[in-house]
This record gives structure tokens, sequence and C-alpha cells, in this order.
């Protein structure tokens, strides 16, 4: 993210402030991410069914804590990650740059060669990198292929060059600001490192990956994976192929239902409705290797009164006998489970948030899931509102206030998503059965 020589700038400061005990392995480190041939140098995950884009921080602390701590290497890498994480906030946050903009990453990537000059005098860096010796055999190359002539390479033009022309956007007051916060940010660190306390968490900062979403499948508007999603004060997520959301498929192709069945995603939960179900036939009912249950929720065949009848209309859902069959059957099935409604919006939002809360996934990440809808859909619900221009579309949009609303009054009539299963006859054996399904 942040320009090399920005990263150089913070280490030298660094090493101005505090005392390390080998400042040559830790310039190294601190530039190594951004000179990788293949692979994941910057430690990227894919949270939120792979819609957000978040650094694994967490992840390079199990693999290299105990080297992090003893060697600069490891050490000025880790400090690179929390870098970047800063500059994503400083520069999309702070000052609003948008990198969807044609041409505007290219711009930026100017902006850094016409500054590199006053980064180089103010900070006074010099061409003191240096490759360690055997750097081929450490552990750190496990995450990516590097390519340190290039490294050296590009960091000596950098610190010599003097290119000519007008900034566009990242200013050299920018540069000496963000530095000057990233290096107070990462003292912090280190001395929460010493002190073994909570650090830099990449998933907290996770963002959006794309403006247009797309369903994993080629015959839908809105499937998608709830793997991914990270259990609330851990580590852990919920896993790959065991539980998808969807729309309804009037029928799927080839590729897709090769894709189902090659992950052993076969339990079909079809919440519609009966007339739904009667005149609109599901296009996995009949088909070879799939077990297909109809379990209909009728109260959510129709539109509710108003935008604030809807996340009461969602508790209406929730309390369906049909919703604990659903998650009677998630939880004893042997097979992964694809669950769905008519647009995969309100009946599958419902289902898919308890099943994610009973997991322990956050509140937030839920309601983003359900937003992905908003998008996904976009098309089916401009084509809604042309069929039934009487309806207030906004009743039909997917927006944020209607899951927080329906969790707001599940909490206040049952307490915790685990009272409500219970009251549902889902008991303590089918809710450990439906997070083991979806976790482990």
């Amino acid at each position: 993210m942040a320009s090399s020589t920005v990263h150089l700038a913070i280490t030298e400061e660094l090493i101005r402030r505090r005392k390390f005990s080998n400042p040559e392995r830790l310039r190294f480190g601190a530039v190594l991410p951004d000179f990788r041939k293949s692979g994941n140098s910057h430690l990227f995950i894919f949270p939120c069914g792979g819609y957000k884009k978040a650094y694994d921080m967490a992840g390079f602390r199990a693999r290299f804590d105990e080297r992090m701590r003893e060697d600069d290497l490891y050490l000025g890498y880790y400090l690179h990650l929390v870098q970047d994480i800063g500059y994503r906030h400083y520069v999309y946050d702070r000052y609003k740059w948008n990198p969807m903009l044609e041409g505007n990453v290219e711009r930026l990537h100017r902006d850094y060669a016409l500054v590199n000059p006053h980064i180089v005098e103010k900070y006074r860096l010099t061409d003191n990198i240096v490759v360690p010796g055997n750097f081929a055999d450490e552990p750190l190359t496990a995450l990516a292929e590097f390519d340190t002539d290039e490294l050296l390479r590009a960091m000596q033009e950098y610190l010599t060059q003097q290119p000519e022309g007008d900034i566009f956007f990242f200013t050299r007051e920018m540069s000496d600001e963000f530095i000057e916060e990233s290096v107070e940010e990462c003292l912090k660190e280190l001395d929460r490192i010493e002190r073994g306390e909570p650090l830099a968490d990449g998933y907290d900062n996770a963002w959006e990956r794309t403006a247009n979403p797309k369903s994993m499948l080629e015959s839908t508007s809105n499937t998608r994976d709830l793997a991914m999603f990270r259990i609330e004060g851990t580590d852990r997520y919920t896993k790959s192929g065991r539980i998808v959301r969807s729309d309804m498929p009037k029928e799927l192709s080839e590729n897709d239902l090769a894709h189902l069945r090659k992950n052993d995603i076969t339990t079909v939960i079809d919440l519609r409705g009966s007339w739904e179900v009667e005149h609109m036939p599901h296009g996995l009912k009949d088909a070879e290797g799939f077990s297909y249950h109809n379990m209909p929720i009728e109260a959510g065949s129709w539109v509710p009164e108003s935008v604030e009848a809807v996340p009461g209309s969602y508790v209406t859902i929730a309390e369906s006998e049909a919703m604990a069959e659903a998650l009677r059957l998630i939880a004893t099935t042997e097979h992964g489970v694809w669950f769905n409604c008519s647009a995969g919006k309100d009946r599958t939002g419902v289902l898919t948030a308890i099943l994610l809360r009973l997991c322990g996934v956050s509140k937030s990440d839920i309601v983003f899931d359900y937003m992905i809808t908003k998008k996904c859909n976009y098309e089916r619900l401009m084509q809604f509102h042309e069929k039934f221009p009487d309806i207030d579309i906004n009743i039909v949009i997917p927006c944020e206030a209607f899951m927080e609303g329906f969790f707001e009054l599940m909490s206040v009539k049952y307490g915790t998503v685990q009272n409500y299963c219970e009251s549902m006859g889902i008991g303590e054996d089918l809710q450990c059965a439906i997070i083991r399904k979806m976790t482990e």
C-alpha cells in the first residue's frame, strides 16, 4: 500500500527512537513484502464469504510469533503490515482516495516517485538495504517467492531518482503526516508486544472487495457460501462447503450441479410457501444426487405493510415451525446444506442470521452479509418495482436497519440466540451439532 521509501523512512525513525538488535535485518524486513514474485506476501485473507479482504495479522503471529520477538527481520515484516493497515485508513477514510476511478492507481504511484526525493532528504535515507545471507532458507519464504534482486534495484532507484511533474494526490505534507503517525503507532505496537497485550487486528480492518458482488453459481443471482466468517473473540472461521444460502434456482447448469455434487452440498431446503413452490418448480427438486425438502414459511411469501414492519416480520419468520424443521435438518444431515427462499433475502436472510449468530459471528458481519443481497439482487429488485409500482420499494430493498431491528426484537424477547433455539425445540445437542458442522 504505502511506498517502499515511506516504509523505510518509518523504520529509520523507529531505529532512531528505539534500540533494535539488528537494524539491518529490520530494514530488509520492512520493505520485503512489496517485492514478491508470487504468493501471499501481505497475508491477505477473504472473510465474510469472500466479499471482504483483510490482513491475517493473527495468522502471521501464529506462525512467526517467537521469531518476531527474537529476529528483527520478522519484526520489520510484521510492522510493514501494521503500517499498511494504517495507510488504508489514511488514504481511504481520511482523504477519500478512490482507486476505482480509472487511472487513479497509476497517478498515486506517480506521486510516490515525485515525493521520494523529499522523503529521502528529510529522513536521511541511504542505500543501506542488505539481503541476509541464506535468505532462501528463512521460514518467511514460505509465504511467497520474493525477488530480492528487484528489491535492491528498485530501492536504489527510489533513493536516487529526481522525477519532474505535478503531484496529483499524495503530497509531501501527507507523507510527513503519515510517517509521523505510523511511527507512533508502531512504537505502541512494540510496547504491546513487550507487555503481551492485544495486538493489531487485520480482521477488524477488513474492507469490501468489490462494489459488484456476484453469485458463486452461474445459474443464480444470489448464491453465497457461509464461509470465512470469524467467530468473535477467536481466530477461528466458519468453514467452506458446509452451508450455502441462495435465491431459488429455476434450473442449474451442468457446471453448477457438478460443483455442488463435488462439494457434497446435496441437502436442499426450500423455504418458499406452497403457492410459490407450485407455480415455480425448484431446479434441484428432482436433480440426481440431491435430497430436496420443502419447509414452507408462508410468512415470507408476502410484502410487509411498511418499512417499520419488516423487523417484526423477520421475527415471525424465525418463529415459524418450518424454521425449527430447517435447523433440525441442518444439525442432523451428514451433507452440506443449500437453503433458499425466492430471492434469497428475507426467509433466507433470517435463517442465515440465526446460524451465524449461533456460531458466534458478530452482528455487524451478519448485517454485512445481508446487505450483499441488495447488490446481487439489484436487477430483480428493479423488475419487482416495475411490476408492482404501488408497493413501496423501500420495504423490499434490504436495509441495515431491518436486520439490526430483528436482532433487537429477538434480544428483547429471547435474550440470546441459544434461548431462542431452545424455545423452538432445538436443544443444546442440536445447537452444538450445527456449530460443529459450520466450524470444525
